[in-house]
This record gives C-alpha cells, sequence and structure tokens, in this order.
C-alpha cells in the first residue's frame, strides 16, 4: 500500500474500528497525521506572529481542529493495526499511560500475524 492509498483508505474507513491494518496503512497515516499537524502549527505560528505567542496563548486553532478531525480515524487505524497483530483493541488504551506506549508502539511495528484457517 503506497502513501496516497493509505490516506484513502484511514478516511474511507473513518470510524471503523473491525478489521485489519497492515504496517504501511498505519505508518503512512502517521506520516501524513504528523506533517498534516506541522504544517497547522506553522499557520498557527504565523497568525500568532511567533512560537512564544502561540505557547503562550495556547491559541493553536488551526492544530487543534486538525487534531480534533483526525482524532477518530487515528484511533480507529490504530485499533485495527493492533487486530493486525492479534491483539484486542482494547489495549489501544494504553495510550494513555507513559509505560504503555512503548508496548505500542512495538506491536504496531510488527508484522502482522497469518489467520490460522
Amino acid at each position: 500500500m503506497n502513501f496516497v492509498e493509505a490516506i484513502r483508505t484511514c478516511l474511507r474507513k473513518y470510524a471503523t474500528f473491525s478489521g485489519k491494518a497492515g504496517r504501511s496503512e498505519f505508518w503512512y497515516w502517521v506520516l501524513f497525521l504528523w506533517v498534516l499537524c506541522l504544517v497547522a502549527f506553522q499557520i498557527d505560528k504565523a497568525l500568532a506572529g511567533d512560537v512564544q505567542n502561540v505557547m503562550a496563548s495556547g491559541k493553536m486553532t488551526i492544530t487543534n481542529i486538525v487534531n480534533l478531525i483526525l482524532f477518530l480515524p487515528t484511533v480507529a487505524v490504530s485499533v485495527r493495526r493492533l487486530h493486525d497483530v492479534n491483539r484486542s483493541g482494547w489495549w489501544f488504551l494504553l495510550t494513555f499511560t507513559v509505560l504503555g506506549i512503548p508496548l505500542l508502539i512495538y506491536w504496531y511495528a510488527s508484522s502482522g500475524k497469518q489467520s490460522v484457517r
């Protein structure tokens, strides 16, 4: 799966938590998210004048809108990626702990498991 296909798939499956997502789909989505957030932050910085004003005022309006819009598809692709490595989607809740993040990154980077039939 290439970059454009991965983005289309994630946007088409905006709130689909069932199924599986391959490594390329997940990591291309993460790359897309990071680039989009970086661009949004640059826009916020240009509107505020500089980084100090953005951070001091907390007015990262564009960045917050981008994050809000892309939150659900990010959770969905993360859950589908966990399904691909034979983990429950509930493991995604480890995101909210500091110690669970390295384990999630390991699972996200692992190759998918073949279904036994």
